[in-house]
């Protein structure tokens, strides 16, 4: 007996199951194979309406173009496979999951530390523009409940946005664990648990395939970064990471979340001082992320904190407020990005008053890049960053005076501080960097970095000279594998 062309196609397709590159592929793959064993069950149920009885076999005529006969015992036994297979995915808990990791190895060259080497999986010793999140290790999980619910749990060893901090997160390994849970319809979600900083153009690590979302079509993947070092703005005046509970709320074609939350902290009175005065222990944050996207090349957000009692780089303490905004275009092969941020922190400049008393600081800054993709294989892209930080002797809630060196006291490292010559005027920086990707297959891909940094003080210690200069260099390989 002859096999109609779609139970053909079934028995063909049906080995691919085991070759699935992900569970969504083997999810797709389930669901198309499900359509057409239905669609072959129609045409069953058709003939059999049409003649008024169960469809039997039926010797093939000797016609040419005459339909070929089902035959019913290879179609019920197809037809149990897929079945078996669906079955299996929602007993064993694959249903909705998909699993993910990557790691990125990193050389890099700093001029001015005079330091050359291989960066991975290593415990940065303080906040550094060469040494941020790069060169990590991770593994990703999300999970589709029935239900709605949506999980996601992101684990990197040593340089997650809780290892950052390790104070108050004793050294987490979480970069994210949260839950995304409906109420009152699809468009109205709460979210708990702890939650990567939202703010920005730029992603934390370069996942395989941009958003790391589980629709994510692994056949045509791309990297939401495109530089190995992170721009000014990433790096310097945002948040790590929010714990707490939030609403993600979607509109048309706004979706905005609210959260209330620690900032950089998995517990809000990890700071508390029993002899200290003047101190609060109220730290929840409350923070804002709304995003625009009518069209699919463009969009737009808008991020903004309010952070009380956080840290300033004096060791006191002092509320944030900062607003930041970012946009997106993207046509053919070509991807442009622009942000620009401003913020204050209370008590949060390097230099004193002239009655002692401390004074707050201000920020302000952009950041552009652009990228083409010349080919299949490789990708070009520049970034220019720019970062105000002139006002009462600098000083912005992310850095430190841990990294003073030569004749500043700020951050010596990173180039910021007050001006030897005048404390009261702090330093402006600027970074230049210029990147090419090269895709060597689906899965790996290779990265170059030249990037030069500029001070509008003597702000960067020399390590060579014992000195300080107001620019430096630094080149980047990166190794990126994903699956």
């Amino acid at each position: 007996m002859k096999l109609n062309k779609t139970a053909i196609a079934l028995a063909l397709a049906f080995p691919l199951l085991a070759n699935a590159q992900s569970n969504a592929q083997l999810q797709s793959q389930l669901e198309a194979l499900k359509a057409q064993v239905q669609a072959l069950q129609d045409l069953i149920n058709a003939k059999a309406g049409g003649t008024g009885a169960a469809a039997t076999p039926v010797a093939p005529t000797a016609t040419a173009d005459a339909e070929p006969t089902v035959d019913m015992e290879e179609f019920n036994r197809i037809k149990t496979k897929v079945e078996g297979a669906d079955d299996v995915q929602n007993v064993n808990g694959m249903r909705g999951l998909r699993i993910s990791g990557g790691i990125d190895p990193v050389f890099i060259y700093n001029q001015n530390k005079n330091s050359s080497g291989f960066s991975f999986g290593n415990v940065p010793a303080a906040t550094s523009y060469d040494d941020s999140m790069f060169g990590v290790a991770y593994l990703d999980l999300q999970k589709d409940i029935e239900g709605g619910t949506k999980f996601h749990l992101t684990l990197m060893p040593t340089k997650s946005v809780g290892g950052a901090f390790a104070s108050s997160t004793n050294g987490s390994i979480i970069q994210e664990a949260s839950a995304s849970i409906p109420i009152a319809g699809g468009d109205n979600r709460l979210i708990v648990g702890q939650i990567p900083d939202v703010s920005g153009y730029e992603a934390w690590y370069p996942t395989f395939v941009g958003e790391n979302s589980i629709s994510s079509n692994l056949l045509y993947p791309t990297y939401p970064t495109y530089f190995v070092t992170h721009n000014l703005l990433f790096d310097f005046t945002g948040a790590s990471f929010y714990t707490g509970v939030g609403l993600d709320l979607t509109r048309g074609f706004w979706e905005t979340k609210l959260f209330l939350a620690n900032v950089n902290a998995s517990r809000g009175d990890t700071s508390a001082s029993l002899s200290g005065t003047n101190q609060s222990n109220n730290n929840a944050a409350f923070v804002f992320n709304s995003a625009y996207t009518e069209e699919e090349f463009w969009g737009v957000e808008f991020t903004g904190y309010m952070i009380p009692n956080a840290p300033t780089p004096t060791g006191t303490f002092g509320t944030v407020n900062s607003f930041e905004i970012d946009g997106n275009f993207t046509r053919g092969t070509f991807n442009g990005n622009l942000q620009f941020v401003a913020g204050t922190q209370q008590n949060g400049a390097y230099t004193a008053a002239a009655n002692g008393l401390p004074q707050d600081s201000r920020w302000f800054g952009v950041s552009m890049q652009m990228s083409e993709r010349v080919d299949s294989r490789w990708l070009l892209a520049a970034r220019a960053d720019y970062l105000n930080n002139q006002a009462n002797g600098g000083g912005i809630f992310t850095l430190n005076t841990a990294n003073a060196g030569g004749t500043n006291s700020g951050d010596a490292i990173n180039g910021f501080g007050p001006d030897s010559a005048n404390a009261q005027n702090g330093t402006n920086r600027v970074a230049l960097s210029l990147a090419a990707t090269y895709r060597l297959s689906q899965y790996a891909s290779l990265r170059s970095e030249f990037r030069r940094d500029f001070a509008s003080t003597d702000a960067f210690y020399d390590y060579n000279s014992g000195g300080n200069q107001s620019t430096n260099n630094v080149v980047a390989l990166q190794a990126l594998v994903n699956f």
